[in-house]
């Protein structure tokens, strides 16, 4: 996966700055799934989300990415330099619902939220919500909705 920043601002665009991460796709291929929170004059925060890529043969993602991974990668912007704070991701849900509430109808299973100061993701039946410590993203909390199996 590769995310490229571009200045705009004169005659000519110019490429500034690049996120690469390797062995992982792009987790949104019907809208631009990426969220921003800006957070001063040419700094920010984006959310990011991701399908881990797990193939032997290292090549690109195939029809494994539709029951893929949920993911989501926070990056920090500082005049269009981009560092990671952290990866936030979800397990699979322990009970197959025959897809009835979630699975892949909503944007590739994973989708980064700013609500002000906070940073969070819902991925799958999870919402995580995270707190950016300097550099680094910890979990804070998180919520399972996740269907639980019936007993007898």
């Amino acid at each position: 996966l590769v995310f490229s920043s571009i200045a705009l601002g004169s005659d000519k665009a110019d490429t500034k700055g690049r996120y690469v991460r390797k062995g992982a796709a792009q987790g949104e291929t019907r809208s631009h799934g990426f969220f921003y929170r800006l957070d001063g004059d040419q700094k920010g925060v984006f959310g990011l989300p991701l399908h881990l890529v797990s193939l032997a043969d290292g090549s690109a993602f195939d029809s494994s990415y539709h029951s893929g991974s949920a993911a989501v990668v926070f990056v920090r912007n500082d005049g269009l330099a981009f560092k990671e704070l952290g990866t936030l991701t979800a397990p699979p849900a322990k009970t197959n619902d025959g897809c009835r509430a979630s699975c892949m109808d909503w944007y590739g299973n994973s989708r980064p939220i700013f609500l002000g100061d906070r940073v969070l993701a819902l991925m799958g039946y999870e919402l995580v919500e995270a707190k950016v410590d300097g550099d680094t993203l910890r979990t804070a909390r998180r919520a399972s909705f996740a269907p639980q199996e019936k007993t007898p």
